[in-house]
């Protein structure tokens, strides 16, 4: 009395199955899709609404892990790359170091054989003996106020800097130090020694036969040199790691901080400089003849 078409008796009964053996979905392979949708175009949006695709959540989800992984990867990166900046600046402070102490090695070298040659050899060069007096004399003040100012002013600069425990202040302090010495403290040094030697070239017929005084002097000198080479040029590369390290804690929000022990240490050095600096000028005010006569003032 009705008609019923096969194909849809057939689908009818596949549905009426999979429900009576509890499968509530399942997703047909896209060959099998495509030929159900042939047969019959009464189905065909049955089987649209049966093709499966990623949920919104799903997709959320996908993309919050690939964000994830992204963030990780780019402060990996980043901590990679601030190791090898540590590292690099590290490693050049440590190049800049040793070239600053074979410069000053080669230095410390010469001026101790100038002062040697002339002490034990006799006057040398022998064009100093043509150069006035009174060149000699300015060079020697000059120098030595430069030479001695700026031992005592630094010693006084870096307590200070010290006693404030403030990070900036102390990296900047410690990054002109080198450079303080090489401007003013080496230079100075040098001319005060060469003067003082064409003086003593000059004014005694050379260093050699000079009076006890001109060579104590000088001896000092050489006393110092070593003494500040091991104990203050020695200190500046590792006191300048340790103020680098407390700069980075202090931009990474760290409060509290104090001024790292290397730095402080380096006050007792600088002490001793400064009562070196003392002696030896003195030596040159209260030498014989200077403030009240002696029986050998005519050595002047």
């Amino acid at each position: 009395m009705f008609l019923i078409n096969k194909s849809a008796l057939a689908a009818l009964a596949t549905l009426v199955l999979a429900k009576n053996t509890g499968v509530e979905s399942f997703a047909p392979s896209s060959t099998s899709t495509r030929v159900a949708c042939s047969t019959n175009n009464a189905f065909l949006g049955a089987c649209e609404s049966r093709r499966t695709f990623p949920s919104t959540t799903q997709v959320q989800l996908l993309k919050t892990k690939t964000d994830t992984e992204d963030q990780v990867s780019t402060e990996m990166q980043m901590a990679k790359s601030e190791l090898v900046d540590e590292s690099s600046e590290g490693d050049w402070a440590d190049e800049s170091k040793k070239v600053e102490l074979i410069v000053l090695g080669i230095w410390g070298i010469s001026i101790s054989a100038f002062i040697l040659i002339n002490n034990f050899q006799g006057p040398w060069p022998l064009f100093m003996k043509t150069i006035p007096e009174r060149w000699f004399f300015l060079s020697h003040m000059v120098g030595g106020m430069l030479f001695g100012g700026g031992i005592i002013l630094t010693t006084l600069i870096e307590r200070a800097v010290a006693k404030s425990n403030n990070a900036s202040v102390l990296q900047f302090w410690f990054d002109k130090v080198p450079e303080l010495d090489g401007l003013i403290v080496v230079p100075a040094l040098t001319i005060s020694m060469i003067s003082g030697t064409g003086l003593s070239i000059v004014r005694y017929g050379g260093l050699n036969i000079a009076p006890p005084h001109v060579s104590a002097i000088f001896w000092t000198l050489i006393a110092f040199m070593v003494w500040w080479a091991a104990t203050d040029l020695s200190t500046q590369t590792t006191a300048l790691k340790a103020v680098n390290s407390m700069y980075a804690s202090y931009e990474n929000g760290e409060e509290g901080l104090e001024t790292p022990k290397v730095v402080t240490d380096r006050h007792l050095s600088n002490v001793v400089s400064c009562f070196f600096i003392l002696l030896l000028y003195s030596m040159m005010v209260l030498k014989p003849g200077t403030l009240y006569p002696f029986p050998w003032a005519h050595w002047d």
